[in-house]
Order: C-alpha cells, then structure tokens, then sequence
C-alpha cells in the first residue's frame, strides 16, 4: 500500500510500515469492490463495515484523550500523565496507519489524528457524535445483540471491547477486519430484522425533528403573551390567528408554517400510527413515551425502588436532553444510511441532511396489505 505523502512526517520515512496482512487486505477487499457497488437498500460487504468500524474505534479513543485534556482530568501521577496520553496518542496514530487503514479513513479523520496532543479544536469534537454509529455498524457485524432504545445510549465499554481492536496493537485490527474479509462471509442479519430497525430509527429520527417544529411553536405563543402583558394563552387573541402573524412577521417560510401550525395533530396522527405498526413500544399523551429515571429526592414518599423508572412524554423532556436525543437518532441513521448505500461517502457534514433511508419514511409509509 503506497501511503499518502500528507501523513505525518514519520510516516513519511517509513516509519509506520502497514502490517503484511493489512497489504493482503487492501489488495483483496479492492478486489472485492471492484465486483460492483452495492445496491442502495442492500448492505455493504461485511468487511467494508469492519473497516469504517474500525476508524471509528480509532477516532473515539483519540476523541476520549482529547475529550479528557479539554475538561483538566488528570490521572493520579499528574507529572507524568500527560506524557503517558501523548504516547497513547501516538500509538492511537501508528495503529491507524500502520494497521492499513490509511485508504478508509476520511479526510477529516486523518486531520484530527496526526494533530498534536491537546491540539484539537471545537470542531474536532464533533466526531464524538460517532458513538451511536459506532454501535449501530457493530450491531450490524453481529458484534452488538441489540440496538438500546433511542433514549438511551449504546454502552461504551462493551462498543470498544466488542471489536478486540486495541489502539496500541495495530495487529489487532487484522484480526478484527479478516475475520469479515472471506469471500464467502455474508450478513447473518436477516432482512427483516434490519427493516425494522431502519423503521425505527427513523420514526425516532422524525420525531426529533418534530420537537424543533414544536419549540418553535410554544416560541411564538411564548412571545405573543409577553408582548401582549397576559400569561394566560385565554388572555390574548386566538392562538392560531397569532401564531400566523408571528409567522408572517419572522418571514418563517410558507411551507413550514403549516406544520407549525398543525404540529400537535400531526404529532397525534404520528404518535399513533408508530404505535399501530409496532414501530413504538410505548406512547403517553398522545406523544412518543421515554422511560426516565427519577433521582432520589424526586421519589415519592414509600415508594420502591422498581418505581424510579416512568413513562413521560418526549416532549416534557429538558431542551439539553432533547438535543441528545436528536444526536443520538441522527447517528444511528446515518451508520444505517451509510450501510445501506443510501449516501456513498461517510460524511459527517451528511448527518443532519438524512431525513430517512425508505422512500417513505416509516411512520407515514402506507401499510402493507
């Protein structure tokens, strides 16, 4: 594998040689995608997730060294811990490269792992947000035997021991990815197994779009009663004929004013339908239900501990918790998007742009006779 010029200065002088089985791999699984690009709707070659998998692993950890610098965590020999995340660092780089994945990192990605240490900048974190993907390819490897809840998140320990891959042992990833590279592997998911997870990841993905269209909404009535001096929304004129002006006067586009407008029936219909196609578990107040836990002082009195758990809606959930919620259904979509060969390159800038992987997105989609 001839490396490009643009890495790091020792790989440059060949320091980072890839390993003879990483040179095996790339020339077979070239071979191998030169049989013709996948379909869109049908999976990648095994092998092809294993690899984006294994950049990602890569990423995450430089992501965790970097996460802990920027927030002063420092292990119990302070004087030499930066030292020893600088070496982690630099191990995290060499496996990278030195493990063949030189052809099958993004740009991006290579960007931020030959930066320097404590380098990184606001931007450079946003690659966290590839944790939900993370898991979301590694459930398709079989390496994950299920996909949590979409208010929930995948459990990061088991995502970066699921692989075997260590960032100190670029070998690691030979043995991880070839275990994927035969001929003759295949998916063990079945079909329907993945549609249904495609459906529910998209439904989740809607419904978080949704809260921006509902917030948005409770923002203008929100705004009409302070201009008007009344707190109560029986106090000013109709909420409906005020919700159009403001409208008109933010210049919100016409074609989003009608769902402004009518996001609470269409919430209704939504929350509804998921429930009739199984696509939900569990609905409250005609909206999508989250199961919380409460804290210990939110408890009522006598209560036992099997009741810390409720059932509220999505949207009485705190704003911070509404964008995690949205972070976490976007990058589940985008792995499932990009497994699909829905979108061809793995682009972060993409990830706010899939609406859906079916046609039709789930919840609306016509049932199936």
């Amino acid at each position: 594998m001839i490396l490009q010029a643009s890495i790091l200065t020792s790989l440059r002088q060949g320091f980072y040689k890839p390993s003879m089985l990483a040179r095996h791999r790339y020339v077979l699984s070239k071979a191998l995608t030169t049989q013709g690009k996948p379909t869109e709707g049908t999976l990648r070659p095994a092998f092809e997730l294993a690899l984006r998998a294994s950049c990602l692993q890569l990423v995450l950890a430089r992501w965790g060294l970097e996460t802990a610098a920027a927030l002063g965590v420092q292990g119990e020999k302070v004087a030499n811990d930066d030292d020893r995340k600088a070496r982690a660092v630099d191990a995290i780089t060499k496996a990278a490269f030195a493990g063949g994945l030189d052809d099958y990192l993004t740009e991006q990605e290579k960007y931020v792992l030959e930066k320097a240490y404590k380098t990184w900048e606001y931007d450079d974190f946003e690659l966290g947000s590839h944790w939900e993907s993370l898991g979301i390819l590694q459930w398709l490897l079989g390496r994950q035997h299920k996909v949590p809840p979409y208010y929930s998140s995948f459990d990061r320990a088991s995502i970066f021991q699921a692989t075997g891959v260590m960032p100190a042992d670029p070998s690691t990833i030979d043995t991880f990815v070839n275990s994927y590279l035969s001929p003759q592997s295949h998916h063990l998911l079945d079909d329907a197994s993945l549609k249904r997870e495609i459906d529910i990841a998209e439904a989740w993905n809607w419904r978080a779009r949704a809260q921006v269209i509902m917030d948005l909404r409770d923002q203008i009535i929100e705004e009409a009663k302070e201009k008007s001096g009344s707190a109560k929304s029986s106090d000013i004129a109709d909420e409906e004929t005020i919700v159009d002006r403001m409208m008109r006067e933010k210049r919100i586009p016409q074609s989003l004013r009608g769902m402004v407008k009518n996001i609470s029936q269409v919430m209704k219909s939504a929350t509804s339908r998921a429930i009739e196609k199984e696509i939900i578990k569990e609905a409250i107040d005609d909206d999508f239900g989250i199961v919380v836990e409460l804290k210990p002082e939110e408890m009522p009195e006598g209560a036992s501990p099997s009741d810390r758990e409720v059932l509220i809606p999505y949207s009485k959930l705190e704003g911070k918790n509404h964008e995690s919620l949205r972070k976490i259904s976007e990058a589940r979509l985008f792995a499932f998007a990009w497994s699909t060969s829905k979108i061809e390159e793995w682009d972060i800038g993409k990830m706010v742009e899939i609406l859906s992987i079916n046609p039709v997105s789930s919840i609306w989609a016509p049932d199936e006779e």
